[in-house]
């Protein structure tokens, strides 16, 4: 008994989580049904005597959650555990080591297996970097602010994601890739945004402009791009209800909205030009 509790003393273990509830209909599914789901995590974490600083953690679930506000999906959770990456901080640097367990920088569809992060004064720093063999990828970011003026560059030189041929595909050529954002703040309401993406050899370069507007409650977006695409969006937020809409210049659409019922609870309704659809309600724990 005293060996295990000298080993709780040294470490912290927190829990967390969500639990849902909802009628969804998944993207072309001709009928709404009642789904239930959870998901739970496991963080442990500790420090040493030196001042380094550790975590792992691990999550677990069943049943289905709703995505309804990114990908507009119905993600089944995995019941099973997986493996954990380790989080070791100190003097201001942080490493994450774990077999694919770091997100690519310039494209989240792929991971790598070291990630270091820090700052620099102003300046902000990320590199993740693939030990497997074959198509790995090595992927750096740097970032800082000046006044009203932010940026930010990101490169890979594995781009798993690459649409070559202009119709929307990717060919997994793995190129590589670089993208440059900055953004300024005009004024309390106006903020403008420019983004050079290179794409990868085999496609052309992306720039698009973007800005964005706030009125009290009211935000407006718009954005538009050199490969002819234009995005459009409304959001509204007061007290407990928030409210997003957004479009394109292809009518693709998706509107989400949710109610903060208070004490981690909330109620959401949501669905796009997919028809996909949901109405539920999840609570955070």
């Amino acid at each position: 008994s005293l060996v295990l509790a000298a080993g709780v003393a040294q470490a912290d273990v927190s829990f967390s989580g969500k639990g849902e509830v909802s009628v969804a209909a998944a993207t072309g599914a001709d009928t709404m049904s009642v789904r239930s789901g959870y998901d739970l995590d496991v963080a442990v974490s500790g420090a040493s005597d030196n001042g380094i600083t550790y975590s792992m953690g691990f999550d677990m679930g069943a049943g289905s959650l709703i995505d309804y506000n990114d990908d507009y999906a119905i993600d089944g959770q995995v019941a099973g555990i997986a493996p954990s990456a380790l989080t070791i901080g100190y003097a201001g640097v942080t490493i994450v080591v774990g077999q694919n367990e770091v997100d690519d920088l310039y494209d989240d569809q792929q991971n790598g297996d070291v990630g270091i992060s820090g700052s620099f004064g102003s300046l902000s720093f990320s590199a993740v970097a693939d030990t497997d063999d074959g198509a790995s990828s090595n992927s750096f970011s740097l970032s800082g602010s000046a006044d009203a003026m932010t940026w930010s560059f990101v490169t890979t030189d594995n781009n798993a994601a690459v649409d070559s041929s202009g119709d929307d595909t990717v060919d997994n050529s793995g190129e590589s890739a670089s993208k440059l954002t900055v953004g300024y703040t005009a004024s309390d309401a106006l903020s403008l945004s420019f983004k050079h993406d290179t794409k990868g050899s085999s496609a052309d370069a992306v720039n698009t402009l973007g800005a964005t507007y706030a009125m009290g409650s009211l935000t407006l977006g718009l954005s538009g791009a050199d490969d002819d695409t234009t995005d459009y969006s409304v959001g509204y937020a007061a007290g407990p209800l928030s409210v997003a809409f957004a479009t394109d210049e292809s009518d693709n659409w998706e509107f989400n909205s949710t109610y903060n019922l208070g004490g981690g609870a909330q109620a959401f309704v949501s669905t796009n030009s997919t028809e996909f659809a949901a109405i539920g309600m999840s609570f955070a724990f």
